[in-house]
């Protein structure tokens, strides 16, 4: 009997230390991955764990997923490992381990171990309940490198009932992308959430705020990470998670690319201390190259002694990083740390640097509270510095400016132009362009001058153009310099000059415009002595590329152009100098002004639209809009009178009508005819100003809603096998031919003003942009320099009032890929044929839309020769190029080789993405 006793007793013991052995020991942990080879695609992965110091289990027996099908244990895998006691009865365990993966792909990185600690309270069991953290990659060789964010900041503070509650990851990107925050819930396995997770605010565990006001509150700021229950009212430990998501600007729209999920415990103790608090400088705004010399603050309301640390990216960067003084110190308070950054190019970026302070005190009994406050610095590109600007002949402007400062991180120089002066000075911190200015040119960072062409056209005479300078720099870090100093030429009036092309009469074929222009005020009249005429140049549309036809020749400086459709076309004039009939030059062209009506919400938008040499945009010279009478008094329906004056420099050319000038909302039911004044100058004194040009008429009512009918569109080519096979190997630029018809069918609107067509390369399902507006004369169109060939369109009809039709049929075309392999090569280094190359030649069998290739080489014995992965190469040779060596540089003997593979495909079908490879090559020598 005594025997039975003891040996129950012992077992009751065993199961005991069996239980704690293999529990009670997780209180937190993430998981980081950061890309250690461009060249290939592998990882190392750092899995960091914190545990409870008075368990005796040893972290790590867990098993760690790489998201592609292959785990293996952490503890006997990893390649370095390391244990910190970080104090409070927590230690932080870091595993590191490489990891390569197979290809591109987006992979979630798994940790599970057994167990949490006990004695959780917001979820049940917590001691048999397995840990388990998950951090999301993307590898994309169209995006760039991924790297998963980093945490600098432990998951160790701990906190007091009726206290507020704070914590911060101090989390940073190295790649630079924007990362935001998010409230997860704690998890035991993939997909599956903890038993009975509780939120902490629950009223199980909180019922106020520190200030009293009820609810508690739980959650984390979506910008800044910091992670705040307001306030705790239960003491214990609990277990809460969140998501650090990483975003990156892909082809102008922020796409999420990663996340890091945070599993940390709170615990939470009864205590009389209070928080000690942090005083920061102001945010701060530098050009790379400054020296910031800061001072941090902090205070205890106990006088206990505080500890003030600095975390964030400006510590963790290798570059010139940040430093601070004193650290991982406790001083008496008030206490202070001495904050140093020197900042280099390297540093700029378009988004802020976020400092992470943390101040912590030191009471004589119960827990140590902390306060985390977040102080930004945002580093900027210096301005560039201009040089010189010149005129040269064909009225074009040499620009030159110094070497840039910061040439070596930056990618390029933009270069932006305006009509007359804005000397405006940049704000404190402001970056780019303001509005008002035309981007005209781009350069590298080696090149220092810029030739304004203007399209070809030459600079406009008698107008004055300002230019000024920006630094941009590469993506995902991306930001932009501060402006440069604006720097100005005035272009001599050698020519005639266009100052009035003005529709006087609306119709659609008596309709009338009356052109004016000045003569060549500053020609050279020793070689040029006269007498002068012009022959004046009518073409239709706004660049004047359409029926060109010469009106005459003429030695008046006006003319009166009749029969014409001024009502559905725009024109656009030119005129041609001539010394004794013998032509000198060419004016700059002058579009008349189109007005366009948009219907919304019982008023009608208008917008005007020309393309003129002289300025529009002159803030002394508001443009005027005009509006048929509607009072039954009228003696004329169509007498008109002005109801606005718009700044053209703040408001655009653009009026919304809803009655508001005389106080009388529009009529649904009546019919409403508009035309615009337009008002300019050049910069040329013996000119009267303003230049005043008006539009056609227009007339649409606040109630037309009816909906023109969905055109037909067809594709008429060129069908893709047989374009290609006649372009060179590597041409990648393609074009398409589309034709449409008008559908006039049904209760649909008939009275067109164009057409607008849109296009997606990613198939029906794919977000269609617009690429092409088109007037309601136009029924086809080819689209040219295309960077590919797949893709689908769909087009609308567009009536005068602005309604758009449904989307048309939907056309779309696929790529056609090519692909073919030879059955033989001579390595034998006489320049022909001495490797095994994918075919490029004839053209037709040439490479098309590829995007890698694989193949795997054997010897007749199945023994391994080659293996080519393109897509692991860095720049992609989709050639293969194998020289007939094995792996180790020798000459492999004459014979037959078999090869196995896969080709890749850029396509819009799934099925036909990639090929299987599989044949013999011959090796002849």
């Amino acid at each position: 009997m005594k025997l039975k006793f003891s040996l129950f007793t012992f077992f009751i013991a065993l199961l005991g230390m069996i239980h704690e052995s293999f529990a009670t020991h997780i209180r937190a942990g993430e998981i980081i991955a950061e890309r250690i080879s461009v060249q290939t695609l592998t990882y190392r992965i750092t899995v960091v764990g914190y545990t409870d110091t008075r368990s005796s289990v040893v972290f790590g027996p867990g098993t760690i997923n790489f998201g592609d099908g292959r785990e293996e244990q952490l503890n006997t895998e990893a390649d370095f490992s390391l244990v910190r006691d970080l104090g409070d009865q927590i230690e932080e365990n870091i595993f590191v381990i490489t990891h390569t993966f197979q290809g591109p792909g987006r992979y979630k990185i798994r940790f599970q171990e057994f167990n949490r600690n006990d004695l959780t309270l917001n979820m049940d069991n917590s001691v048999d309940t397995p840990f388990y953290v998950e951090t999301e990659i993307n590898i994309d060789p169209f995006i760039g490198v991924n790297n998963s964010p980093v945490l600098t900041i432990p998951p160790v503070d701990n906190g007091a009932v009726n206290v507020r509650y704070i914590h911060n990851p101090g989390a940073y990107d190295p790649d630079g992308d924007s990362l935001s925050y998010a409230i997860d819930v704690p998890k035991q396995a993939f997909q599956r959430e903890v038993n009975n997770y509780r939120d902490p605010n629950v009223a199980e565990f909180s019922t106020s705020q520190e200030s009293g006001a009820t609810p508690a509150l739980f959650g984390i700021d979506p910008v800044f990470g910091d992670l705040i229950w307001d306030a705790p009212g239960t003491a214990g430990q609990f277990n809460v998670a969140f998501r650090i998501i990483e975003w990156r600007k892909i082809n102008g729209r922020f796409e999420q690319i990663g996340y890091v999920v945070r599993d940390m415990q709170i615990i939470i103790e009864n205590s009389n201390n209070r928080r000690p608090e942090l005083i920061l400088p102001p945010d701060l705004c530098v050009e790379a190259g400054t020296l910031i010399e800061e001072i941090i603050q902090g205070q205890d309301p106990d006088g206990d002694p505080i500890k003030i640390e600095v975390f964030g990216e400006p510590i963790e960067i290798t570059t010139s990083p940040a430093t601070y003084t004193p650290e991982n110190a406790f001083q008496p308070q008030p206490g202070i740390v001495n904050f140093n950054w020197q900042t280099v190019c390297s540093h700029v970026r378009e988004r802020e640097y976020d400092v992470r302070v943390r101040i912590t005190d030191q009471p004589r009994s119960g827990p140590k509270l902390v306060d985390i406050k977040t102080w930004r610095i945002k580093v900027i590109g210096p301005p560039p510095v201009w040089d010189q600007i010149e005129q040269m002949p064909g009225r074009t402007a040499e620009l030159s400016w110094d070497p840039y400062g910061c040439a070596s991180t930056a990618q390029e120089m933009q270069i932006w132009r305006r009509i007359n002066s804005d000397p405006y000075q940049p704000d404190s911190c402001e970056t780019g362009i303001r509005p008002g200015y035309e981007l005209v040119g781009i350069t590298d960072m080696n090149t220092f001058s810029f030739k304004d062409l203007n399209g070809g056209e030459g600079l406009a005479p008698g107008n004055t153009y300002c230019y000024r300078l920006v630094a941009a720099f590469p993506e995902p870090r991306a930001g932009l310099s501060i402006v440069s100093e604006e720097i100005c030429l005035t272009i001599d009036v050698d020519v005639p000059i266009i100052t009035n092309v003005s529709v006087e009469e609306t119709d659609l074929a008596e309709g009338e415009i009356f052109v004016k222009w000045t003569p060549p005020y500053d020609i050279d009249v020793t070689q040029f002595p006269g007498p002068y005429t012009y022959e004046l140049l009518r073409s239709e549309g706004f660049e004047g590329n359409q029926n060109r036809v010469s009106l005459g020749i003429t030695s008046d400086t006006l003319f009166t152009d009749t029969g014409l459709n001024t009502e559905n076309l725009v024109y656009n004039y030119k005129v041609v100098l001539l010394d004794q009939n013998i032509k000198i030059d060419t004016s700059s062209s002058a579009s008349s002004v189109r007005l366009e009506p948009t219907i919304i919400n019982e008023a009608i938008e208008l917008n005007w639209t020309f393309q003129v040499p002289w300025n529009n945009q002159v803030a002394q010279f508001p443009h005027e809009v005009w509006r048929n009478r509607t009072d039954p008094e009228a003696s004329d329906d169509l007498t008109f009178e002005k109801i606005a004056e718009v700044d053209v420099t703040t408001q655009g050319f653009t009026f919304l009508d809803d009655g508001s000038f005389n106080g009388v909302p529009l009529n649904r039911d009546t019919e409403y005819c508009y035309f615009v004044v337009t008002k300019g100058s050049y910069n040329v004194d013996r000119i009267t100003y303003p230049l005043e040009n008006k539009s056609q008429i227009i007339c649409a009512k606040p109630d037309d809603d009816r909906l023109p009918c969905p055109p037909v569109l067809t594709f008429e080519g060129p069908e893709c096998s047989a374009y290609v096979a006649e372009q060179p190997c590597n041409s990648n630029t393609f074009e398409h031919e589309l034709s449409w018809e008008p559908d006039f069918s049904g209760n649909c609107d008939d009275e067109l003003s164009g057409y607008r067509l849109y296009f997606t390369p990613d198939g029906e399902e794919g977000v269609f942009n617009l690429v092409g507006e088109y007037s309601n004369l136009t029924l086809d169109a080819t689209l040219t320099n295309l960077p590919n060939y797949r893709g689908c369109y769909y087009i609308t009809a567009v009536d005068r009032s602005g309604n758009e039709s449904e989307p048309s049929n939907v056309v779309c075309v696929d790529n056609c890929p090519v692909y073919n392999l030879p059955n033989a090569f001579t390595p034998n280094g006489d320049g022909n044929n001495d490797t095994f190359i994918a075919f490029d030649n004839p053209f037709s069998a040439c490479p098309r839309f590829v995007t890698g290739v694989e193949i795997f080489i054997v010897n007749r014995w199945g023994t391994e020769v080659f293996r080519y992965n393109s897509l692991e190469n860095n720049e992609n040779d989709i050639f293969i190029r194998w020289d007939g060596r094995d792996s180790n540089g020798n000459d492999l003997p004459a014979g037959t080789y078999f090869y196995s593979g896969k080709v890749f495909f850029d396509v819009l079908d799934p099925s036909l993405r990639d090929r299987e490879l599989k044949g013999t090559i011959q090796i002849l020598r």
